[in-house]
């Protein structure tokens, strides 16, 4: 990597997306300015995403400007960093900006460093012919801001396009083939150099009490290029819809499922601005079932998050069985990814948690949106729904298996069921994704199999217990250790 540079040149974070403020919608192309996700530190000590559009923070978010020339007069230090592109890779443009007059070169460039190696990661995992432009800032920012991002559009009938779908900037210009704001930058970041407990390295090493920033930028990134929903529930009157205010939905809207198959864009059964589609929201994981993203999880969908169950986690109020504005739906399920390699896209990260990649699932839903260069949904015609279906085989792929007692004092009963399948390995985690393996002696049994969790103790009472399969499969069940 050749960096060229000018005179001009307690314990999670609480990463969440967007929301966007309702405009007047027409059957035409149209272009919109995208919201802000913003961080900021509460007083327990965890980092907390709050939703801004058309306020004074995302006022203050896009005065920076989306153009080069504008950045470029505002700051101290410039640096211009692309990314190496292979034969089915992307391009990234990334300029760095240092609004701070006290964040010396030095800092700058590791922040930059840090800030790049998510960009390479991506690079090579998404493919384009059109590049990538990203904007980084870095600034003071207020006491407990850490930062605020997100794309600069969103677009929809614009030929290359499926038809009334909101895209953000990235996966649009990918699948037009052309820049379609060439005077803008596609995704634009602001981090804070006040803020003490990032961790800059690239090396996963990162301490138990700091948060590791390339982890948060990988993070952030998705949702710039095309990780995010247009579902949002009414906490006050329980109505549920879709579409920004518009009455049509995001791309990853397309590819999202109720647990019982049903499109969740089924209008004769969940109706935009209605109370069945906020119970359905408001009623524990959905299911993202593209052709991809089955074959990546065995045929049953990747789970996506939409509140914290208070079954789960016990009543904790203005967090359990609500919506989450901007964290809810637009990130994968916690309680089911936490811990593994696909956790970068869930709702919280701890301290000292670092990822390398976006994981399997992630990039095959990236896939299914259109980022291998089609739109890749697997819908049923049904004249009476304009042509949204249901999911056939989402009842019958469930599992039979069943994990008992829940709680639990110090063992388990595993029972496969009908499931044909041996146990290779069974990890346990807290809350925090932190675990380790069971010993091999502690699991017994065929088809009815004892797991004792009696060597594993944490200060939570909840507790993750992941099951490898012989065949690479994998299972994660969530369980309360009781008295």
């Amino acid at each position: 990597m050749n960096i060229k540079t000018t005179p001009q040149m307690k314990n999670l974070i609480f990463l969440c997306l967007m929301a966007i403020g309702s405009f007047s919608y027409a059957q035409v192309s149209q272009t919109v300015s995208a919201p802000v996700s913003e961080l900021k530190l509460n007083d327990k000590g965890e980092i907390a995403c709050t939703i801004h559009a058309n306020d004074q923070e995302a006022s203050l978010h896009h005065s920076m400007g989306s153009s080069e020339s504008v950045l470029t007069a505002k700051s101290k230090d410039k640096i211009t960093i692309k990314s190496k592109k292979g034969p089915t890779g992307a391009q990234i443009f990334v300029d760095y900006y240092n609004f701070d007059p006290s964040f010396s070169m030095e800092d700058f460039i590791v922040a930059a460093t840090s800030f790049q190696s998510a960009i390479d990661i991506w690079a090579s995992t998404v493919s384009s012919d059109v590049p990538i432009f990203v904007a980084a800032a870095f600034q003071p920012l207020d006491s407990g801001v850490l930062g605020s991002a997100g794309p600069t559009f969103i677009y929809n009938n614009i030929e290359g396009l499926e038809t009334d779908t909101w895209y953000g900037n990235a996966l649009a210009d990918k699948l037009t083939g052309q820049d379609l704001s060439p005077e803008a930058y596609d995704i634009i970041a602001r981090f804070s150099t006040v803020f003490p407990n990032w961790y800059f390295g690239t090396d996963g090493n990162t301490p138990d009490g700091d948060y590791d920033f390339r982890s948060v930028v990988l993070h952030e990134l998705g949702h710039g290029l095309g990780f995010f929903g247009s579902m949002f529930v009414d906490n006050a009157s329980g109505l549920g819809s879709y579409g920004f205010g518009s009455p049509i939905p995001a791309i990853y809207d397309r590819l999202a499922y109720s647990a019982d198959g049903k499109s969740i864009l089924k209008e004769n059964r969940y109706g935009n601005n209605s109370a069945e589609l906020g119970s359905l929201l408001l009623s524990g994981p959905l299911t993202s079932k593209g052709p991809n993203t089955k074959k990546a999880t065995s045929g049953k969908g990747a789970e996506i998050f939409t509140i914290v169950d208070s079954e789960i986690t016990g009543p904790i109020a203005g967090l359990t069985d609500v919506w989450l504005p901007g964290s809810s739906y637009s990130h994968l399920d916690f309680f089911t990814y936490v811990g593994s390699n696909n956790g970068l896209m869930v709702p919280f990260l701890s301290r000292g948690v670092a990822f390398e990649n976006p994981g399997p699932i992630v990039l095959a839903m990236f896939d299914d949106m259109g980022w291998n260069g089609k739109v890749n949904r697997e819908v049923q015609e049904n004249n009476g729904n304009k042509g949204i279906g249901d999911e056939p085989s989402a009842i019958a792929s469930k599992s039979t298996m069943i994990l008992s007692p829940n709680p639990f004092i110090n063992t388990v009963q595993l029972d496969l069921g009908t499931e044909k399948r041996s146990i290779s390995k069974a990890t346990v985690l807290d809350v925090n994704g932190i675990g380790s393996d069971l010993p091999s002696s502690s699991i017994q049994g065929s088809s009815n199999i004892t797991i004792d969790m009696s060597s594993f103790k944490t200060k939570s009472d909840l507790y993750f217990l992941k099951v490898t399969f012989d065949s690479g499969e994998t299972e994660t069940f969530k369980l309360y250790r009781g008295q």
